[in-house]
């Protein structure tokens, strides 16, 4: 995807010509009005629910502020959750009213630097759950059995960098939902929840903007906790996905070139402060007598970041941060060793949405607001590189391949700026060539994690 909210930088005036899509550039640049902004985003769910897995509908509601300056405090206002549930989710539920708590996975991102944002859990209203098969008007007019749930919370400040957009996203949903009043001793049955796949979920952009004074100086980079050997970092976390019986996480790092741009980016820089770790959980294939084969499935634990700047048409330096966000679970197969041979035939499949923001136009921000990303997810599709040092899976190597980049939408504030970005940008035989790490995860030694060597 790419998105970013910068100061508003004016308009950029598009002309309609046979390959001329930028005619004229940026004019003035002036801080957004300071306010309040209200958002209001609604996010489908997978929840898996004791009675089985059902989908949930979450709308947040809450304001922020409008603008920022550097180095300030952002504020949002108090935040409300309503959760639309299956009555199918209370099956196994004795209770004629559920009540409990809701905590979202949040974190802020500024200039390609995105961290934790450390909300509370919201508290629910207790609220009526309907018997089987009421559609009778008594469940609150919730669609004839749904269940409606309001939480409410104050989600966490952030501190603002000195430029760039400002942006809050949300992740996973962790629910706690128990009969209301909860009976003593009762304890709520924690529900995990997974966002369905290829959805905005940024809840709020807030532009930080000067008004004329120095910049404050820039925050120290974050960078990770030292992990002691034979450990694995805090972000290694187990997928929980049934059937597989190792878990573990990797790095991996490497280039995207953009075709139409003649340039390439780096994907997760092993020189950025803090650089995303990768989800793997994993199997070992038997196959006899050949040997054995492995089959895993991954996930980013954050997006994968890179910032670059390219020559738009040729002549116009352009300045964005490009985000890859994984949508669902990537796999990753190799085949048995063949007889005599030392390395494994490996393939590795992941489809992800592209996002850009904090754009500069020949050093002047363009405003491409909160949403501008492709218009759906990519499939990417990975090979063994020609003479690429993989052994096998566990040990890494490098895989590379090519993939399109679709046509954007939502590029734009007050202004569609759709078609520029599709032009410059999309379309197909863009390069992609990954290196992966050795896998931390059944043997200490291997942990923590080692960033693979960037190899061009």
């Amino acid at each position: 995807m790419i998105s970013v909210r910068a100061r508003r930088a004016g308009r950029l005036v598009a002309a309609a010509g046979a390959g001329a899509l930028l005619a004229a550039g940026l004019s003035g640049a002036g801080a957004e009005a300071a306010g309040t902004q209200n958002a209001d985003l609604t996010v489908s769910y997978q929840c898996a629910f004791p009675a089985g897995p059902q989908q949930v509908s979450v709308r947040y509601q809450a304001p922020f502020p409008a603008s920022a300056r550097p180095g300030e405090q952002v504020r949002p206002g108090k935040a409300t959750a309503t959760l639309t549930v299956p009555r199918a989710a209370f099956a196994d539920l004795d209770a004629a009213k559920v009540g409990g708590s809701v905590r979202v996975a949040a974190q802020t991102t500024q200039n390609g630097t995105a961290a934790k944002a450390d909300w509370p859990a919201f508290t629910v209203e207790p609220a009526p759950v309907p018997g089987d098969g009421d559609g009778d008007g008594n469940d609150g007019g919730n669609g004839g059995g749904d269940v409606t749930l309001t939480a409410s919370g104050q989600p966490a400040a952030a501190t603002a960098g000195p430029s760039g957009t400002l942006s809050f996203s949300l992740g996973g949903l962790d629910l706690g939902l128990g009969p209301a009043p909860a009976a003593d001793g009762t304890k709520e049955s924690p529900v995990a929840c997974t966002p369905a796949q290829g959805q905005a979920r940024v809840l709020a952009a807030v532009p930080v903007v000067a008004d004329g004074a120095a910049p404050a100086p820039a925050p120290s980079p974050k960078t990770a906790a030292a992990v002691p050997a034979g450990e694995a970092p805090p972000d290694c976390q187990d997928l929980k996905e049934p059937g597989w019986l190792i878990s573990g996480c990797v790095y991996m790092n490497g280039f995207a070139n953009v075709r139409k741009l003649g340039g390439a980016t780096v994907l997760n820089d092993p020189a950025a402060p803090d650089p995303a770790l990768t989800n793997v959980e994993y199997n070992i294939v038997p196959n006899l007598p050949t040997g054995t084969g492995t089959d895993v499935r991954f996930r980013f634990h954050e997006p994968l970041r890179s910032k670059a700047t390219f020559l738009t048409f040729g002549f116009m330096p352009t300045t964005a941060t490009m985000e890859m966000d994984q949508v669902g679970l990537g796999t990753e197969t190799s085949a048995p060793y063949e007889k005599g041979q030392t390395r494994q035939h490996v393939q590795a499949r992941m489809r992800v949405t592209i996002r850009l923001y904090d754009v500069t136009v020949n050093g002047t921000p363009l405003d491409v607001g909160a949403h501008c990303a492709s218009g759906r997810a990519v499939d990417i599709k990975l090979g063994d590189a020609p003479g690429a040092d993989i052994t096998n899976i566990v040990k890494g190597g490098t895989l590379d391949g090519s993939f399109e980049i679709p046509p954007f939408k939502g590029c734009g504030s007050g202004e569609n700026l759709d078609p520029l970005f599709t032009g410059a940008v999309s379309g197909p035989g863009n390069y992609l060539k990954v290196s992966q790490g050795t896998i931390c995860g059944r043997a200490a030694a291997t942990c923590p994690p080692a960033m693979p060597e960037l190899k061009r």
